[in-house]
C-alpha cells in the first residue's frame, strides 16, 4: 500500500470513529459567536486582569481598548455564573502554536532569509471593569468580586453598549459635541456635553508637543461648541485661529473630513479683536474690532507684580496710588458726587483697581513726587490728568512721601514702559474703544483675541488677566440676575488660553502670586457661573502642580517627556499602563481623552477641524 493510500485509509477510520462517538465536533451553543477564550492564570498574573487567547483570524477584531463580555461558567452546573465586562489593555500579541516564540525552528529560517510562518494565535490581557447585571429593566455595572473561570468564551460588545459603558453617550438636552472616533475596530463616536455643569466648567487641559494636533483640537472643539450656542473666547498667541470664519483648504483635513462624513465650513459668527495700534493676523476678516483695556480694572497688587518693581519702588507705587485716590475724590473724578460715595466702600482692591483711575494720572503723581524730592517749586513734565497741578504738588507734599529721587525715577521709567505699550485707555481717549465683554458673550460667537503682534509675554499676560476678570465680572452679574429671577440667560462660556505655560508657568506663579490667585478665583467661581477654562500648551512640563490641580478634563496629544507623563499618571485616573506607554508615540491627531462624564480615559482619533487654520512658521 502506498503512502497516499495509507493516509486515505487513516482518514476514513478517523471519520468512522468520530461518527461512532456522536459525529464531528460542534462548538457548544453558549460559545458560538465568541472571539476568544480565557486562559489559566500565568505566574505574572495580576488582580483585576485575565489573559485571553484568540484564533489568528480574530486578532484584528480585538485591538487594545476594545470592550468585551466574558461569560463565565460553573463547571459543575454548566450554567452561566457571571457575565464580566472588560477592556483589552495589552495586545493582542502573536504567539506561534505549540512552540515558543524564540524557538530555533523559527530563528534559523529567518536568519537565512527563508520564510517560515507557522500557525499562530493571539494573546491579550483584559482588565475587568465589572459584572453586568439587570436592575430595573436596564443593564448596570457592579463591582467584580471574583475572576472569570478558565476557558470562558469572550465576546465583542456592540457599539451602543460600549458607548454606554464608557459614558460616551450624551443626551440631546446636554448638547453633544463630537470630539472624534474611539480607536477601536468599530466607529464609535466620542461626544462631550456642551451644556453640563459637571463637565466643561470644571476646566480642561489640551497638552502635547508641537505637531501633535492641538490646534486642530482647539479649532474643531471651539467651532462645535459655538454651534451649540456656547460663547467662545480664544486667546490666540500666534494668530493661528484668525481665519476660523473660513472653511479649511488643507487637503489632508478635507480628505479625512470626507472619510468621516463631515464637511469643511467656517465658524458662523466670529469676531477678531486686536489692541488698538496692533496689526491683525488676518486683515481680510469681516468683523475686526480694535480695543484697549481699562487701567482701572487692574488691582494695585497685580500692577506691582506686572511691573516687577523692587521693594523700595513698591512702597513708592503704593504711595502714588493712595495720593491718586485722594486727588480723584478732590477733583470729583471718583466719586463724582455724594450719591457715588457708597461705591467707594464696595471696591474690592484685591480684585480690581480704583474706578476711573488712569495710568496717566499715576504718572502725574510720580512726576510730582520727583519734583518734591528734587525740592522743586512746581511739577515739570506733567500730563495734566488733573485740573490743577499745584493741587497735585501740594497733595504730594502733604502726604509726606519718602524723598528718594532715584526710587521715584525708577518707578517712572517702569510706568512709562507700560504706557508706551499703548494697551490702556487714556483719560482723553474719546476715540479709543473699550472692550465690550457683553458683546463677546453672545451665544454662538467665537471671539478671537489676536495677540500675535505682542512679543512681550508680560503684556500678553496683562491682556489675558484683565479680560478674564471682566468676563467673570459680567458672568457674575448675569448669575445674580438669574438667581433673582431675572430674564437674563446664563450663557455657557468656554475660554481657550493658548501658550498657557507663558501665562501660568512655575516661575511666573512665584513672581506673580496675586495674578495667579486672581485666576484661581475665576476658575473656582467659574464652575458655578458656567465659565470653563481650557489651558493649551506644548510645554506641559512648565505648568506647575497648582495649575494642573485646577484641571479635571484632559486631551493629551503626543508627549515626549516621560517626567511629564509620570506627573500626569498621578492626576489622570483610569488609564492603563499600556495607554500611558503609548502616549509618547501617538500619531498626529490622536489623543488620550479623559472627561468627567466618561467612566475611563479612551484614545481618540480627533475629528479634523472644518475651519481654516493659519500656519505658523
Amino acid at each position: 500500500m502506498t503512502t497516499n493510500e495509507k493516509a486515505a485509509a487513516a482518514t476514513i477510520r478517523l471519520a468512522a470513529t468520530a461518527e461512532q462517538h456522536g459525529g464531528a465536533y460542534e462548538e457548544p451553543e453558549a460559545y458560538r459567536g465568541s472571539r476568544a477564550r480565557t486562559m489559566f492564570d500565568r505566574p505574572n498574573a495580576k488582580d483585576g486582569t485575565v489573559a485571553i487567547i484568540l484564533p489568528e483570524d480574530e486578532i484584528p477584531n480585538l485591538p487594545r481598548q476594545s470592550l468585551v463580555k466574558i461569560r463565565s461558567f460553573d463547571r459543575r452546573s454548566k450554567l452561566v455564573d457571571s457575565e464580566y465586562v472588560g477592556m483589552v489593555v495589552a495586545g493582542p500579541f502573536a504567539e506561534p502554536d505549540a512552540m515558543d516564540a524564540d524557538a530555533p525552528t523559527l530563528k534559523v529560517p529567518a536568519v537565512h532569509r527563508a520564510v517560515l510562518t507557522p500557525r499562530f494565535h493571539g494573546m491579550a490581557s483584559v482588565e475587568i471593569l465589572g459584572i453586568e447585571s439587570e436592575l430595573g429593566g436596564r443593564k448596570v455595572m457592579l463591582p467584580a468580586r471574583s475572576r472569570p473561570a478558565p476557558n470562558s468564551p469572550v465576546f465583542s460588545l456592540d457599539e451602543s453598549r460600549v458607548a454606554e459603558i464608557l459614558g460616551l453617550v450624551v443626551e440631546a438636552d446636554k448638547k453633544p459635541v463630537r470630539l472624534g472616533l474611539m480607536n477601536t475596530v468599530a466607529d464609535i463616536a466620542v461626544y462631550v456635553p456642551a451644556n453640563q455643569k459637571s463637565v466643561l466648567p470644571r476646566h480642561t487641559g489640551i497638552l502635547g508637543t508641537t505637531g501633535g494636533g492641538k490646534s486642530t483640537t482647539v479649532s474643531g472643539l471651539a467651532k462645535r461648541l459655538a454651534d451649540q450656542r456656547n460663547a467662545i473666547v480664544i486667546f490666540d498667541a500666534e494668530g493661528e485661529y484668525a481665519a476660523m470664519n473660513e472653511p479649511t483648504s488643507d487637503p489632508v483635513m478635507l480628505k479625512v473630513l470626507e472619510e468621516r462624513g463631515l464637511s469643511a465650513e467656517g465658524a458662523k459668527d466670529t469676531a477678531l479683536y486686536a489692541l488698538d495700534g496692533r496689526d491683525f493676523a488676518n486683515p481680510r476678516h469681516g468683523n475686526k474690532k480694535k480695543f484697549k483695556l481699562d487701567f482701572a480694572d487692574i488691582s494695585i497688587g497685580v500692577l506691582t507684580e506686572i511691573l516687577d518693581v523692587p521693594e523700595a519702588q513698591q512702597s513708592r507705587l503704593q504711595d502714588a496710588y493712595d495720593i491718586c485716590k485722594v486727588l480723584m475724590e478732590k477733583f470729583e473724578i471718583f466719586p463724582r458726587n455724594k450719591d457715588e460715595r457708597p461705591k467707594m466702600l464696595e471696591v474690592d482692591e484685591l480684585e480690581t483697581g480704583w474706578p476711573r483711575m488712569t495710568l496717566e494720572m499715576l504718572i502725574d503723581i510720580v512726576d510730582g513726587a520727583i519734583a518734591v524730592s528734587q525740592k522743586a517749586k512746581t511739577i515739570e513734565g506733567t500730563m495734566m490728568s488733573f485740573a490743577d497741578k499745584d493741587e497735585v504738588f501740594n497733595a504730594i507734599k502733604t502726604k509726606g512721601i519718602a524723598e528718594n529721587k532715584f526710587s521715584w525715577l525708577g518707578l517712572k521709567k517702569r510706568l512709562w514702559t507700560l504706557r508706551r505699550a499703548k494697551i490702556f485707555l487714556e483719560q482723553s481717549g474719546a476715540r479709543e474703544t473699550p472692550l465690550d465683554v457683553e458683546d463677546m458673550l453672545t451665544p454662538g460667537r467665537i471671539s478671537i483675541i489676536d495677540l500675535h503682534d505682542m512679543d512681550a509675554p508680560y503684556l500678553r499676560n496683562i491682556v489675558i488677566a484683565q479680560i478674564l476678570r471682566r468676563i467673570q465680572s459680567c458672568q457674575d452679574e448675569k448669575y445674580a440676575a438669574l438667581q433673582e429671577g431675572g430674564n437674563k440667560q446664563l450663557v455657557p462660556v468656554n475660554i481657550f488660553i493658548e501658550e498657557a505655560h507663558e501665562f501660568l508657568s512655575d516661575k511666573r506663579i512665584r513672581q506673580m502670586p496675586g495674578l495667579f490667585d486672581q485666576v484661581v478665583r475665576i476658575a473656582r467661581r467659574g464652575r458655578k457661573r458656567h465659565i470653563g477654562l481650557v489651558f493649551v500648551t506644548q510645554l506641559p512640563g512648565h505648568l506647575p502642580d497648582e495649575v494642573l490641580g485646577l484641571i479635571n478634563n484632559w486631551v493629551l496629544h503626543k508627549i515626549g517627556d516621560m517626567n511629564v507623563i509620570q506627573r500626569l499618571k498621578k492626576i489622570v485616573a483610569g488609564a492603563d499602563e499600556g495607554t500611558w506607554s503609548s502616549l509618547n508615540n501617538l500619531p498626529s491627531g490622536n489623543a488620550l481623552a479623559s472627561f468627567t462624564h466618561m467612566t475611563r480615559p479612551v484614545t481618540v482619533a480627533i475629528d479634523p477641524t472644518p475651519c481654516k487654520l493659519l500656519m505658523v512658521d
